[in-house]
């Protein structure tokens, strides 16, 4: 599932209106969800899969392909009568159509799910759980049971790869948060053409800059012309090779004096995102005035 603050949404309409083109965007106020953002592709699915008379099939295979998630819709016997691509993966297996629920579920979850979806069966309300599958628990999965037509719908939503990201962004906000403590060390990132993109908090403690300043320029935009190539070279072999480079220079701040500093740029991001440039920059000891 895809979620946004409001305030958010405001921000950047642009990009969660085009993701809502491919998946609903939950609409999150006081933390919790108050409004889906969808196609009217989508809408349209669901309208004709809910009309009266019964259940439009090619409406209905349109709808599930369209959830990003993992989806099984199973009558009150729990046979399955309808899945999605991303479920279909998981079972690994082409005859689903007409199995019993039990059949494609992994054993080690299997109690706790057919359970759940009978609860659902018979008191019409949703369940939800939380999962840990594979041979050692490293994938956590997400499962809610809905009421849908005589039996349920089941979406499966993996939280493995959100959860990595968050937990590596937890990481490296604490490692900002100390490098703006020790006051000598900064990063910067950018797009695979050089413009800074983000600046860490030690940066803009370092320079006086605000971080807008930074914003949209090229990297070697902040250096002193004296060794503006220097970072210009640099920056170049790193997204070139997508390698690791490292150069001397002297960095901009608000006051007059140019600081030295060494850079290190990686290319490395690229390789993985095709969307980020890493520089780091530290002040250079060895070239600062000493006190008296």
């Amino acid at each position: 599932m895809q979620a946004v603050t409001a305030s958010d949404l405001v921000r950047h309409f642009g990009a969660w209106r085009d993701r809502a083109m491919n998946t609903p965007v939950y609409i999150h106020h006081h933390g919790k969800p108050k409004l889906v953002l969808t196609s009217v592709d989508f809408i349209d699915a669901l309208s004709a899969a809910k009309a009266p008379g019964g259940t439009n099939d090619a409406a209905m295979a349109t709808l599930l392909e369209m959830i990003d998630a993992s989806v099984v819709v199973t009558d009150q016997a729990l046979m399955v009568n309808g899945t999605n691509a991303l479920a279909r993966q998981r079972i690994g297996r082409a005859d689903w159509q007409g199995l019993p629920l039990a059949d494609i579920v992994p054993e080690a979850v299997r109690p706790f799910l057919l359970r759940a979806a009978d609860v659902t069966l018979a008191s019409g309300q949703v369940e939800r759980l939380h999962l840990r599958l594979g041979d050692h628990g490293e994938r956590k999965v997400d499962v809610a049971i809905y009421p849908f037509q005589d039996g349920v719908c089941i979406i499966g939503r993996d939280q493995t790869a959100p959860q990595a990201l968050a937990l590596a962004q937890a990481h490296a906000r604490i490692v900002d948060e100390m490098l703006g403590l020790i006051g000598t060390t900064a990063w910067v990132r950018m797009n695979p053409r050089g413009y800074v993109t983000d600046v860490s908090s030690a940066f803009e403690a370092m320079t006086g800059l605000p971080p807008e300043a930074c914003r949209h320029v090229r990297l070697p935009t902040l250096f002193d012309p004296a060794t503006h190539a220097f970072v210009d070279a640099a920056l170049d072999r790193a997204i070139d090779s997508m390698a690791n480079g490292i150069t001397s220079a002297r960095l901009l701040t608000s006051s007059v004096r140019a600081v030295p500093v060494r850079v290190a740029i990686s290319g490395k991001l690229l390789r993985m995102s095709e969307d980020a440039v890493i520089a780091t920059i530290s002040l250079d000891a060895a070239a600062l005035p000493t006190s008296s």
